[in-house]
């Protein structure tokens, strides 16, 4: 009869709890899941009249753009380490230009309201217009969530800005987090030989593919010297992330070649990488 009884107990404890992969509760810092967020957007255009001290020719005007687009995690019980690493970063990525160190001090879920105290930021910055004597003032700011699995969430951040000139700047990179810690993976690649020279053909295919570029001596005329080579290639100074379709590689303007030949970036599917992607990395995709 105990025995009975017990053999029932344990029945419906097992019940209770589908299996330890797959178990989540809303006070499990670990848990897996849909990683929800939440889009705010600011946009200011107008036009501020110039108070400079000496006139510029041609010039009583400066026209004034600010728009924030913001995908802000929500906090929905699960996966609550890297919610809260992810919205570290956001405000990282929104702060660094936020001249007047101004700290959002409310509520963490009025995703509405932190965008609107870092635009505003800005559209201060940019009135005192006495400071930034051009025809057209700019920053155009995006941070969307692109890509997530069981185990990890990639963001996007995308930063165009033009403060007179030549021309303006772009910046543009995904970073992946690993759900379960809210780790940033940086170390994608684990290497084969010391040259490692399969990635570098495949950095050199990325390239020649996103410039349309036919053989590897036009590239090497592309590209700053010794940057990329018969022996080797630069790899972006910020990390790649996990995309729907295989690993994205981004350089940034000016890091691998001249302004003239834009930004290059390009996805290489798993199949085709999977073999130089660390434990760490190839876990995330399981």
């Amino acid at each position: 009869m105990k025995k009975t009884l017990l053999i029932a107990t344990a029945l419906i404890v097992a019940a209770s709890f589908p299996g330890c992969k797959y178990f989540s509760s809303s006070n499990d810092p670990f848990a897996t899941g849909d990683f929800q967020v939440e889009n705010a957007k600011y946009d200011y255009e107008n036009k501020v009249m110039l108070t400079l001290d000496e006139p510029i020719e041609d010039q009583d005007s400066t026209e004034i753009l600010v728009s924030l687009d913001i995908d802000w995690p929500k906090s929905n019980g699960k996966n609550i380490v890297s919610v809260n690493a992810v919205r570290d970063w956001i405000k990282e990525h929104l702060s660094f230009l936020n001249e007047y160190d101004k700290v959002y001090e409310g509520d963490m879920e009025d995703c509405k309201a932190i965008v609107k105290l870092y635009g505003d930021s800005y559209k201060e910055r940019f009135e005192k217009s006495s400071d930034f004597a051009a025809p057209a003032l700019s920053y155009e700011i995006g941070i969307k969530k692109d890509f997530e699995n069981e185990k990890c969430v990639t963001f996007m951040y995308t930063f165009d800005v033009y403060l007179g000139g030549a021309h303006g700047g772009r910046t543009h990179y995904g970073v992946t987090f690993r759900k379960a810690d809210g780790k940033i993976m940086r170390d994608f690649f684990i290497l084969k030989d010391v040259t490692d020279e399969g990635l570098d053909k495949i950095i050199k295919k990325g390239l020649m593919d996103y410039w349309n570029i036919g053989d590897e001596e036009t590239l090497y005329d592309y590209c700053w010297e010794n940057s990329v080579s018969k022996y080797s290639a630069a790899r972006p100074q910020t990390p790649p992330c996990l995309v729907k379709d295989g690993v994205m590689f981004s350089y940034q303007e000016y890091e691998i070649a001249a302004y003239a030949a834009g930004a290059p970036e390009f996805v290489v599917p798993y199949p085709e990488i999977e073999k130089y992607l660390t434990p760490s990395v190839l876990d995330l995709l399981k």
